[in-house]
């Protein structure tokens, strides 16, 4: 009985070391058919990052900023050249909304409207005071490639310069907030 439990034992202590190997080359081998997760990230992410080398904009107070007006913050930008049509109004709704819901840490947020102001209506200007609205000079960034901002399209600039996050006219308010939510909690910038 003695001997029986020994092999019982050296079979246990062998199927510890063994299964949890078969079970990770398993995995590997099947890795395509299994499911994924979903992305943790609401928006899309911008795979490497890219640091913006010039973002010129003539704001609608006949002034102009740069890239470095915007360091230390995290930036929302709005693309809409053409003016601030239904889907312009429904961007910049859901970054109000997103930046109210950061709360105490909604200082370190900040968003410009790329359009032309001249075609922006008053209305939409008194509930958007505190965003810059300007029209797009120049935007490159440091890989020299000059990159096409999409019309309607949300795009997030890190405290450093970043260019690493877009929302296209699907994203929801909710889904941005998350997503800055973790920026904020796991930066130390900005």
């Amino acid at each position: 009985m003695k001997n029986e439990n020994s092999k019982i034992s050296g079979y246990l202590l062998i199927a510890v070391f063994v299964v949890p190997l078969l079970i990770a080359v398993t995995m590997y081998v099947m890795r395509d058919y299994l499911p994924t997760t979903k992305p943790a990230s609401h928006g899309s992410l911008i795979h490497p990052a890219q640091p913006v080398k010039t973002l010129e904009i003539t704001l609608s107070s006949n002034g102009t900023i740069d890239i470095k007006d915007f360091a230390g913050k995290w930036t929302y930008l709005v693309y809409s050249p053409k003016g601030c049509d239904l889907v312009c109004e429904a961007s910049l709704f859901k970054l109000r909304q997103t930046k109210i819901a950061t709360g105490r840490e909604s200082n370190r947020i900040q968003s410009a409207l790329l359009t032309d102001a001249n075609k922006v209506s008053p209305e939409i200007m008194d509930r958007n005071q505190r965003m810059r609205v300007g029209s797009l000079v120049k935007f490159e960034t440091e890989s020299g490639e000059y990159m096409e901002l999409k019309p309607g399209t949300i795009y997030l600039i890190d405290p450093i310069g970043n260019l690493m996050m877009k929302y296209d006219t699907t994203s929801t308010s909710r889904g941005m907030l998350k997503d800055i939510k973790k920026l904020l909690k796991i930066s130390n910038i900005g």
